[in-house]
């Protein structure tokens, strides 16, 4: 008896993989250059965008040669840049910013002008108390060395900025070798 297992899981990522490549062209020319279909090169470049993947695998995968793909990921990446408007302030060139006690910035459209201010006659002395510096207060500097020898000088940062800095730096697409 012949028994069959299939992989539900990688026969979706195949049909996928398959329905984007026959999506991608959709014409040809006179003297033989393909027309692509815009909505899949962008899907293929989102595709492309995500942590971990291999643009030359990629363009294996879809039947397209690799510097088509890398020109079509910086047509879109300089077009993302060009956009006067970010989607969301925590979200910088694609990479959520997990800042810890961070406040979500309101537009002017929804705050509010006038903020009604009450006052109250107080018995009790004004005396200011002397309180410790907030932690958030604290000025750090920062050196990083990467492998490629660049090297990345902060200084005067709060703990927060060096909180963000940190977690583009630990998301950003490292060799596999240290050697030049």
């Amino acid at each position: 008896m012949l028994s069959v297992r299939v992989d539900t899981c990688t026969q979706t990522v195949m049909t996928e993989k398959q329905d984007l490549r026959s999506r991608l062209v959709v014409g040809r020319r006179r003297d033989g250059r393909r027309e692509f279909d815009e909505d899949a090169v962008r899907e293929l470049v989102e595709l492309c965008l995500k942590p971990g993947v291999s643009i030359a695998r990629a363009a294996m995968d879809h039947d397209v040669n690799p510097n088509q793909l890398r020109r079509w990921i910086s047509r879109h990446q300089q077009h993302t840049l060009q956009t006067p408007t970010r989607p969301d302030p925590l979200v910088i060139d694609g990479v959520s910013i997990d800042i810890p006690g961070a406040a979500r910035r309101v537009p002017m459209s929804e705050a509010q002008t006038f903020v009604p201010v009450v006052t109250t006659a107080s018995t009790v002395p004004a005396v200011s108390p002397v309180l410790p510096p907030a932690p958030s207060l604290m000025v750090l500097s920062l050196h990083v060395r990467l492998s490629n020898g660049v090297e990345f000088d902060l200084g005067e940062a709060s703990v927060d900025e060096l909180a963000t800095v940190i977690q583009i730096l630990g998301r950003l697409p490292c060799s596999g070798s240290t050697k030049r």
